[in-house]
């Protein structure tokens, strides 16, 4: 990999400076408990989440430098997004919930962001209907994996993974290979890492979104942007 430009460092420090006021805005939302909706969450006391304006922040930086040379499509349109799935995982690890009025925003909001990206990118077409087909394919995919489950995969997981899909495959179809892959690695990884510190047992259900953000972004950072 090349060395980040000049430039390119630049954006990546105005994008990391937009991601961190957000989540400080997202984290504002999160600790008044508005996500909160049954008297046994609202028993327990909020998280902090003191980490997450900083990790939205690393995670903003991290997406422009590795899809910005690349040029395959504008990085503003992936960071735009991060609050929302910075807020998509902290929900989820709280309550064990991924609330529709965050999920189903989403598939507008990915379908926007991809449309100007095609709009602004050259050849972009194929990159769209790629983008199009994996997000329904995933989308498919963890259906199938909900029914087969026996519901243990949530309904809000396969929600989420429709734009997930969708956004790792403008990239390139390896991506989303590699994305999905990486969402059950780090579910698998923090399942273990639970289990190892004792805070839950085999038949603990565990919070599956913030494995697949994870996992999705693990995978644009190490595929970076596909050729244009």
């Amino acid at each position: 990999m090349e060395a980040p430009t000049w430039p390119l460092l630049a954006a990546a420090v105005i994008a990391s400076g937009y991601a961190a006021v957000a989540g400080h805005v997202v984290r504002a939302w999160l600790a008044a408990g508005r996500h909160r909706r049954y008297a046994d969450e609202w028993a327990r006391p909020a998280p902090t989440y003191r980490a997450l304006p900083a990790g939205c922040a690393a995670v903003a930086a991290i997406l422009v430098i590795r899809l910005g040379p690349g040029g395959a499509v504008p990085a503003a349109a992936y960071v735009g997004l991060v609050p929302l799935y910075g807020a998509l995982a902290a929900v989820d690890l709280d309550v064990h919930r991924l609330p529709d009025v965050l999920t189903l925003p989403a598939y507008p909001l990915v379908g926007a962001l991809l449309a100007a990206a095609w709009l602004a990118t050259p050849a972009g077409g194929g990159a769209a209907r790629r983008a199009a087909l994996a997000g329904l394919g995933t989308l498919v995919l963890f259906g199938a994996l909900h029914l087969l489950s026996g519901r243990r995969l949530g309904l809000g997981d396969v929600k989420l993974s429709g734009p997930l899909g969708a956004l790792l495959g403008w990239q390139s179809l390896d991506h989303v290979l590699l994305g999905v892959y990486a969402m059950f690695l780090c579910g698998g990884a923090a399942a273990l890492w639970l289990l190892i510190r004792r805070r839950a047992s085999r038949t603990t259900r565990l919070a599956f979104g913030p494995a697949m953000v994870a996992g999705a972004v693990l995978a644009l950072a190490i595929g970076g942007a596909a050729p244009a």
